[in-house]
């Protein structure tokens, strides 16, 4: 059964009622657990369109124009609640609790050690990443739609339990999702505790400005506000910084993703291809520019804002028609879509160096994104 929850959208300045942004949901599918899952289709006053599900609090679709007001899906993944949850669990979801990877998958916090489920090993030695084998991404999460002036949206909330995948402390977390009737894409974490504990919440959805046919992500125009980048050991973790001037990560000015793909870079060999992790410029704490991602043919683009101080990069060199057959519009090929993932650094609780993620009794943790859709 569907539900619709309609909001009115006003613009004050010209002719009052522009149109109407509205929220339906309906069963999106049941899980192997038995758990029903719902789908919210958000839709704002000139048309564009987002599906979330409670699932993982995942991002299934986003529908915005080309330069000839032609509607296309930006986000690559599935179309169908099963593959969400035996296949590729990494197409859209929130991550957490604690985003990308902690070192051998430990971590010492008020000087008490934490082993938290590893699932992953490099070179015989645990890592964890995306939260373990029961992230957050594997939860159904409580959700409810919500309106302010200008925008719709789904706000999701779950209890991780103290010591969920090792990590201490009941976290109240919250994610809301909305969209503007700017086009603008919201993503808004929020989370308290009663332990002291780490936090780092992202979103991992793969874009592709094409649009519904999708193409080579590599041919994508891409600008990063960043002066340095990390270059990760054999871990997947930071080992360095280093100023990108020189290296294959000077997205200073917009180049392609391929641009320098091909020079003698350590950091290209460790990850075998563009995945990156920039330092946002000047970051403060407060929402700024992050990144600038462009197609030319479809004259679609997307300006990345965050609260977030670092950048991570990764342009689907994992994917192919073989593993990815089922796609929402056919197989999904190699580089067939990037992540535009805003975080705080990989490996924070054991590097003193890079902000903090540490969340404490009576502290709020707030960090917000933006994807602001664009056409020229």
């Amino acid at each position: 059964m569907k539900r619709i929850f309609s909001f009115i959208s006003c613009v004050a300045l010209i002719a009052g009622c522009a149109g109407s942004a509205s929220v339906e949901s309906e069963v999106f599918g049941t899980l192997s657990t038995g758990e029903v899952a719902t789908i919210w289709h958000l839709e704002n006053a000139s048309g564009a369109s987002m599906d979330v599900t409670d699932y993982g609090c995942r991002i299934v679709s986003i529908h915005m124009p080309d330069r000839n007001g032609k509607m296309g899906d930006v986000v690559v993944g599935y179309g169908d609640l099963e593959s969400f949850e035996k296949k590729d669990r990494f197409l859209g979801p929130v991550i957490g609790r604690f985003g990308n990877r902690i070192d051998n998958a430990s971590f010492v916090l008020d000087g008490v050690r934490y082993d938290v489920d590893a699932n992953e090993k490099f070179d015989g030695e645990p890592v964890q990443c995306h939260g373990g084998r029961m992230g957050f991404d594997r939860f159904l999460w409580k959700g409810e739609p919500v309106q302010e002036p200008g925008k719709v949206g789904v706000r999701f909330h779950r209890l991780s339990p103290d010591g969920e995948q090792g990590f201490p402390g009941n976290m109240n977390a919250n994610v809301t999702y909305w969209l503007t009737d700017a086009n603008t894409v919201i993503l808004e974490y929020e989370a308290d505790t009663d332990k002291p504990t780490v936090v780092n919440l992202s979103n991992h959805t793969y874009f592709n400005l094409r649009g519904n046919e999708g193409c080579y992500v590599m041919e994508h125009l891409l600008q990063v506000e960043a002066d340095t980048c990390v270059q990760n050991n054999s871990h997947f973790c930071p080992d360095k910084l280093l100023h990108v001037e020189g290296t294959p990560f000077d997205f200073r000015q917009p180049h392609r993703v391929d641009y320098r793909i091909d020079m003698p870079n350590e950091h290209l060999r460790i990850m075998k291809g563009m995945s990156a992790c920039w330092v946002v410029r000047d970051w403060d704490g407060t929402l700024r520019k992050a990144a600038d991602l462009y197609d030319k043919k479809s004259g679609r683009g997307v300006e990345t804002w965050t609260t977030e101080p670092a950048l991570l990069t990764f342009t689907g060199r994992t994917f192919s028609a073989e593993g990815y057959p089922n796609g929402k519009y056919g197989p999904i090929e190699k580089f067939g879509g990037m992540l535009l993932e805003t975080i705080h650094f990989p490996d924070s609780p054991n590097q003193d160096r890079f902000p903090s993620t540490v969340l404490r009794p009576g502290e709020k943790y707030h960090s917000m994104t933006e994807y602001r859709f664009y056409t020229k």
